[in-house]
C-alpha cells in the first residue's frame, strides 16, 4: 500500500513540473542582464555562476558578478576551480549548480541558458507543453546563428539545452550523458526556436576560448576556429559574402560564411540566410536588432 501511495505522490508531482534555469557567465556585462530577466521570466528558479572558467579567460573580469547580485531572486553561487578547458570546467560548475537547487527532484527539468541565447514566447510555451505531456527526457532546440548583426544568420540544429531529471540523484553532465541515441528527444525547429548570438559577443573572449579549448590544435597551428575568426570574420563584408566564402575554402574545406559548416548552415548557394523578423522581447526591447555590426559596437568599449 506504502508503495502505491508514494508512486501515487510521485505521479501527481509531475503533473506541474518545475523547472531549474542554470545561467553560467564570465565577461558578459552587456548580456548578463537581459539573461536574467529572460530565465526569471521562464523558470521556478534560477541558479547562476559568475567564474573564469580557465585561467586564460580572467583578463576579462568586469561587472557581471555585481550585476547579478542586484537580483535576489537568482541564487547566485560561487565556486572555486582550476579547469584547463571550457567544456571541463562546464561539467563541474553545471553539476555543482544542480547540487544546489532546492527542485533538483525526478520529474522536473534543467534548462541551460547560456549568455547567448534568447529564446522566444512560444518556445518557453512549447517547452512547458513537453514537460507536462512527460514523455520525452530531451528536448532539442533549432537554431539562428547570428552572423555580424541579427538581420543574418546560419541554421544550427545542436543545441540540447533543456532535459528531464530522472532520478534526482545523477549528475546530468557532462552532456554526452544528454544525447544517447535511446533518450526519447522531443525537436523544437529553428524557425521558432533558439536565437543564438554567440557571434554578436565580444570576439576578443571568444578567441582566447578557443584558444584554450584546443591546445592540440594550436600547439600543431591548425586552429581552424581561430584562423577562421582572425581571417575571415573579422574582415566579412556583407556586401561581398561570396569573395569571402571562397576565401574561406581553404579553412572550411567548403566555400562556407563559418569554419564549421557541418552544425551551422548557409543557404544553398553558400551565403547567409536573411531575417527580418522579430527577436524575442527582451532583445527588442534593448534595441541590439538596430546595430548594423556588432564588431565594430565592441570596437568602442
Amino acid at each position: 500500500m506504502r508503495f502505491g501511495y508514494l508512486a501515487y505522490q510521485l505521479e501527481r508531482k509531475m503533473e506541474n513540473p518545475k523547472l531549474i534555469g542554470l545561467v553560467r557567465a564570465w565577461g558578459q556585462e552587456e548580456w548578463i542582464r537581459l539573461v536574467i530577466k529572460q530565465a526569471l521570466e521562464y523558470c521556478d528558479e534560477v541558479i547562476a555562476v559568475v567564474t573564469s572558467f580557465t585561467p586564460e579567460s580572467r583578463e576579462f573580469e568586469d561587472n557581471t558578478y555585481e550585476i547579478c547580485k542586484e537580483y535576489p531572486e537568482v541564487k547566485l553561487l560561487d565556486i572555486q576551480g582550476l579547469w584547463l578547458t571550457v567544456s571541463g570546467a562546464g561539467a563541474n560548475i553545471l553539476n555543482y549548480m544542480l547540487q544546489n537547487s532546492k527542485l533538483f527532484l525526478p520529474g522536473n527539468w534543467v534548462w541551460q541558458l547560456d549568455s547567448d541565447e534568447f529564446y522566444p514566447e512560444s518556445t518557453h510555451k512549447e517547452i512547458r507543453s513537453i514537460m507536462k505531456e512527460g514523455e520525452d527526457v530531451k528536448i532539442v532546440v533549432g537554431e539562428k546563428y547570428f552572423f555580424i548583426n541579427m538581420q543574418h544568420y546560419l541554421e544550427g540544429n545542436r543545441a540540447n539545452r533543456v532535459m528531464k531529471i530522472e532520478t534526482g540523484k545523477e549528475n546530468l553532465f557532462p552532456t554526452k550523458r544528454w544525447a544517447k541515441k535511446d533518450r526519447k528527444t522531443y525537436k523544437i525547429p529553428g524557425k521558432t526556436g533558439l536565437f543564438h548570438y554567440s557571434l554578436l559577443r565580444d570576439m576578443r573572449q571568444t578567441r582566447v576560448m578557443w584558444l584554450t579549448e584546443y591546445p592540440k590544435q594550436r600547439q600543431r597551428g591548425r586552429n581552424h576556429g581561430v584562423k577562421w575568426l582572425d581571417e575571415i570574420y573579422l574582415n566579412y563584408d556583407l556586401e561581398n559574402e561570396d569573395y569571402w566564402n571562397k576565401k574561406n575554402l581553404e579553412i572550411a574545406g567548403s566555400i562556407t560564411p563559418t569554419w564549421d559548416p557541418i552544425n551551422f548552415v548557409p543557404d544553398e548557394n553558400g551565403r547567409l540566410f536573411r531575417y527580418n523578423g522579430k527577436h524575442p522581447k527582451i532583445i527588442e526591447e534593448a534595441g541590439l536588432p538596430k546595430i548594423k555590426d556588432f564588431r565594430k559596437w565592441y570596437s568602442r568599449i
